[in-house]
C-alpha cells in the first residue's frame, strides 16, 4: 500500500509479485505500507496497529511481515511476527533497514530500497522454510 505515492504501478507490481510468490510457495505474508507523516505517533506504536488491523500472517502461524516507511519522518521499521523470528531476529531486520534501505532511501531511490529488503527477507524465509511458524 503506497499511500506516500513513492513508486510507479510497475514498481508496485514487481514488489507484490514477490510477495505474492512468498505466499504461494510457503505461505508467509509480506506487506509493505509507505506514508507521508506518522503524525505525531512512534513508528513503533503505528506500525504494530498496522499489523494489527491488517490481520498479517497465518493464524496458526503467525508468520507476517509489515515494512513500514514513513517518509516526512525518515523513519522505517520491520516488523516480524513471532513465527518468523527465529529466521528474521530483530537485529536482522534493524541490518536490512540500516543497511540495505537507509542508504537508498537518502537518495530518494524508494523503490531499490523497498525491493532489497522484501527480496532479503524472502531468501530467508525460503533458506529457513522449517522453521516458519516456530516460536522463539
Amino acid at each position: 500500500m503506497d499511500d506516500a505515492n513513492l513508486l510507479t504501478v510497475q514498481q508496485e507490481d514487481s514488489i507484490f509479485s514477490i510477495i505474492q510468490d512468498i505466499e504461494s510457495n510457503i505461505g508467509s505474508q509480506i506487506a509493505v505500507l509507505t506514508i507521508g507523516t506518522l503524525n505525531g505517533d512512534s513508528i513503533e506504536g503505528f506500525s504494530l496497529r498496522m499489523v494489527n488491523e491488517m490481520g498479517l500472517g497465518r493464524k496458526d502461524y503467525d508468520d507476517g511481515i509489515l515494512i513500514t516507511v514513513s517518509v516526512n519522518d525518515r523513519k522505517t521499521r520491520i516488523d516480524v511476527g513471532l513465527g518468523l523470528e527465529k529466521i528474521i531476529k530483530d537485529e536482522i531486520a534493524a541490518r536490512i533497514v540500516k543497511e540495505d534501505m537507509g542508504p537508498r532511501f537518502g537518495k530518494g531511490d524508494f523503490f531499490n530500497g523497498i525491493i532489497v529488503a522484501v527480496e532479503k527477507i524472502k531468501k530467508l524465509i525460503e533458506e529457513n522454510k522449517e522453521l516458519v511458524g516456530q516460536r522463539p
